[in-house]
């Protein structure tokens, strides 16, 4: 069941973005209360002032912080999942079409807002030079399971059995391997 059943619907009531604003805050929100904040602010509401200084606030730390940008990505995710079910099964009128296009572009600004925040920090293998090679979601998998091949290597002294061997040497096959990168990071 997706996180909330028509996410491009107006928001009547916004919900209000915390104060004080800390990650661990964001962080013991439920599924669906953040996702309720997400869309509250997919867009910020003020163009200047206390209220975009808040706004400002969300969107930069959840670029700064790994496990509430991957929540971030989850909801996003489902927002823009959700949206492309109703919009391809027909059921919207017209008017509720335009919004679910418009809800889908906002989606896709916040996602690259979070991923170009990330890629400037060495995230999503921008420091293999090969981030544009992929699709935000994939990059995030790739670089997630590189990330955990090297720690895995780094933490067994480069030594291990035949099957951590091959697994080590897959980052170099596939042209991925931090240690390749290294000037780079």
């Amino acid at each position: 069941m997706p996180l909330i059943e028509q996410p491009w619907a107006r928001v009547r009531r916004p919900t209000a973005i915390p104060d004080p604003l800390t990650a661990e805050g964001l962080l013991e929100l439920e599924d669906d209360d953040l996702a309720q904040l997400i869309r509250s602010h997919l867009m910020p509401r003020e163009q200047s002032g206390p209220g975009r200084r808040s706004w400002d606030g969300l969107w930069a730390l959840v670029k700064r912080n790994d496990q509430l940008a991957d929540r971030v990505y989850d909801i996003l995710e489902d927002f823009l999942d959700t949206t492309e079910q109703a919009t391809t099964a027909g059921d919207l009128d017209e008017a509720a079409q335009a919004r679910a296009r418009k809800f889908v572009m906002h989606c896709e600004q916040a996602w690259a807002r979070v991923d170009r925040g990330r890629e400037q920090a060495s995230r999503h293998l921008a420091w293999a030079g090969r981030a544009g090679d992929f699709q935000p979601a994939a990059r995030r998998v790739i670089a997630t399971l590189v990330g955990a091949i090297a720690r895995h290597r780094a933490a067994n002294d480069r030594t291990g059995t035949p099957e951590d061997l091959e697994l080590w040497s897959v980052l170099r096959k596939v042209d991925l391997d931090p240690d390749d990168y290294a000037d780079l990071r």
